[in-house]
């Protein structure tokens, strides 16, 4: 055919390539620039680090202390047991760390001052007459109740234990009194920090959320996030930033690693585990993971901290160091702690101070533990051996039976702190600038620069698939003395031109393990409302488009040479642009199903399943296997749900608008969109639409414990 006359190229693609190129090249600048100054901070840390060793063996420093004294005298023997206990380990706890807990609190005076008029008897929460209860599955049947009337309180600076059989209710009065609780039908009162409210309030979870931390069974830590980064993230989206610079509030985070035993050496490694994918990374131990999660939670100032099986996964000198680091952290801070703990050892039982036990939902026993002789009597039961008395308090409240002519506290405790709750609400919230700021740099070092599985292995595997594509698409689009693609020759660019991007919806699959690694960690973290679902969606739409546009822009510079894709009424430098331009925003749709499709799914299985249920029938509806006109008419409006058809009919109007072998593309039916520019806006809309969709999805995830 003869060579087209030249044709002005769509605007909307050569403006959309641009900004995608300049905002990945200001991105990759700001990646780059956190890389360097996260390596100079870790590089201070280790010189800080060597001169603490220098210290240790010179004997001036605190690492030179012997384990026992470091954490407080946590391995002396204990010549006393429950009774009359209480106020000398209080009293040895608090001279052992006062040091460094007035480094920590100094800049914190005048709330200190205020915390300090609140005598450590009075109660910091209360509830009475606690009940949950959920509709039966099946008509007419009764509600299935999990918790029933319970009532109890907890004072400040106690530890208390909440024990019972499998199935008593322990995680559900948990949630309740940590306002997670977010299904089932709740009934009874509280009280926190003198105010009193129902639990099923969304104040109430407002409040609770505001002032109380919560550390998971199984602590969620990036694996190759480093334990300073952990807690200064959990500050930081807790607190907002210091407005007395970064640098105090490192040296925070520092003071916090050292009381609980992190280290030096650790703190600017991995923390370990297993990454998205499969790949193991060695870190911390058992016991040092648990103590970060307290750091963790302790960074952000609770008044009140729930721990869900601590010492689970530990050895029995491990737990006993992590729950004795517990009990000295809420006398020296004013904290109260409540842990729920299936069988302690008896070492591990007798820090605590108070016990709630549960039996069935029902509420055994809730006193101090000093109480506990008078609780055998009432039952006529023998009291145990001491070293017995954990396990045995277990049996004897799975023989437990209701006393009908038992008194039940019917009051419920005025709690108090108003002054303290007022600060808290007081307290400068973070700004969602610096939420979005502090997620997104989290995401990317840890997900795209420290995971080289995640950036560089996809950039490399998007670009090695160009060029196998070129090499068996060798010149494909190639006419001679720049004449227009002849129809037979156009057609068989049609097929590389599909195959191109069939890629841009299929490699995407590979995320789905980050993606599920992702979900899970953000239904930990917003159960303690660190941030928002959209911030999350927000952060993964900027990264993935900068991935996307980083792998686009390989994949052009690679096959489209390769295979000679150049519209011939263009300029080579427009052609590109506007094929660089299909290629990003396909790629960043075929992110956004991926993304949805995971936190739909309930397993990572099922996710591959739909995802690629869906990719099956985008492709068969593309319009480049089969063309339109061959196709059914009841079957043939499948095409307008199918992203795929919009990308490949951008990338055919892209290669061939202004020439004069245009004229198959209505053959084909290939002009539905007729140009470039309104396929890219409906696959723009998709991908919002998906976005949207996985914003509303995310923010119903719940943790699943």
């Amino acid at each position: 055919m003869e060579s087209s006359s030249s044709s002005s190229p769509e605007i909307f693609p050569l403006v959309l390539g641009g900004l995608l190129l300049v905002c990945n090249i200001a991105f990759t600048t700001f990646t780059l620039w956190v890389v360097f100054r996260k390596r100079a901070e870790n590089h201070e840390q280790a010189q800080d680090a060597a001169g603490k060793e220098e210290d240790a063996a010179n004997g001036t420093g605190e690492d030179g202390k012997g384990k026992d004294e470091r954490f407080g005298g946590m391995g002396s023997k204990r010549s006393s047991w429950v009774f009359g206990r209480i106020a000398s380990k209080r009293a040895s706890s608090a001279a052992t760390f006062a040091p460094k807990l007035n480094n920590i609190q100094e800049d914190d005076a005048a709330e200190v001052i205020e915390e300090t008029m609140i005598k450590e008897e009075e109660a910091i929460l209360s509830w009475k007459e606690l009940s949950c209860s959920y509709p039966s599955k099946r008509s007419g049947e009764p509600n299935i109740t999990t918790l029933s009337n319970v009532t109890g309180h907890i004072r400040y600076q106690e530890l208390v234990a909440i024990m019972g059989g499998s199935g008593g209710g322990k995680s559900t009065l948990m949630d309740i009194l940590s306002g997670r609780k977010t299904l089932g039908n709740l009934s009874g009162e509280m009280s926190v920090l003198g105010t009193e409210m129902s639990p099923s309030s969304m104040d109430c979870k407002n409040i609770l959320r505001d002032v109380a931390a919560y550390v998971p069974q199984n602590e969620q830590f990036f694996p190759n996030q480093t334990p300073e980064e952990a807690v200064e993230f959990a500050a930081n989206l807790k607190l907002g930033r210091d407005e007395r610079g970064d640098h105090v509030r490192k040296s925070r985070v520092r003071e916090m690693l050292d009381l609980v035993g992190i280290p030096v050496k650790a703190r600017t490694r991995s923390i370990g585990g297993t990454l998205a994918g499969g790949v193991v990374l060695r870190g911390l131990s058992g016991g040092e993971r648990k103590r970060l999660a307290l750091a963790c939670a302790f960074a952000m100032k609770p008044k009140l901290i729930f721990l869900d099986e601590i010492t689970s996964g530990l050895d029995s000198e491990n737990a006993v160091v992590v729950i004795d680091l517990v009990k000295k952290l809420c006398v020296n801070t004013n904290v109260a702690a409540v842990v729920v703990i299936h069988q302690p050892s008896y070492e591990v039982f007798s820090h605590f101070d108070r016990l709630v036990m549960l039996c069935k939902g029902k509420c055994v026993f809730s006193d101090k533990l000093d109480c506990i002789p008078s609780f055998y009597d009432e039952i006529g039961r023998a009291f145990p051996e001491k070293y017995l008395l954990p396990a045995d308090l277990l049996k004897a409240a799975s023989e437990w039976k209701p006393d009908p002519q038992r008194v039940q506290p019917n009051e419920l405790i005025k709690s108090c702190g108003k002054k303290a709750l007022e600060d808290i609400k007081g307290r400068k919230k973070p700004t969602l600038g610096l939420q979005f700021r502090t997620v997104l740099v989290r995401h990317v070092m840890n997900h795209y620069i420290r995971n080289v599985t995640n950036l560089f292995a996809r950039v490399l595997i998007y670009g090695l698939s160009a060029v196998l594509l070129g090499l068996v698409f060798w010149k494909i689009g190639e006419s001679p003395d720049g004449q227009d693609l002849q129809l037979f020759q156009a057609e068989a660019v049609f097929g590389a031109g599909l195959f191109l991007t069939q890629i841009l919806f299929l490699l995407p699959f590979a995320q789905i393990s980050t993606f599920f690694f992702d979900k899970n960690l953000f239904a930990s973290e917003s159960s303690i409302g660190l941030y928002p679902a959209w911030i999350y969606s927000l952060t993964q739409v900027v990264l993935e488009t900068w991935v996307m546009s980083l792998c686009a822009l390989l994949q052009s510079a690679i096959a489209i040479p390769m295979m000679s894709l150049w519209n011939m009424s263009i300029s080579k430098s427009a052609s590109f642009f506007t094929m660089f331009s299909v290629f990003c925003v396909g790629g960043v749709v075929g992110n956004s199903i991926v993304l949805l499709t995971s936190i739909l799914s309930f397993s990572q299985d099922f996710a591959f399943l739909l995802g690629s249920a869906n990719i099956v029938v985008f492709l068969a509806m593309s319009g480049g296997f089969v063309p339109y006109p061959y196709m059914e008419s009841w079957i043939v409006w499948l095409q307008w749900i199918s992203p795929i058809k919009y990308s490949f009919q951008a990338f055919t109007w892209s290669l061939l608008s202004g020439t004069s072998t245009a004229e198959l593309l209505d053959q084909l039916e290939l002009n539905t969109p007729p140009n470039v520019s309104l396929n890219l806006v409906i696959l723009v809309g998709i991908f919002c639409f998906c976005s949207a969709c996985s914003v509303v999805a995310l923010s119903r995830q719940k943790e699943v414990r």
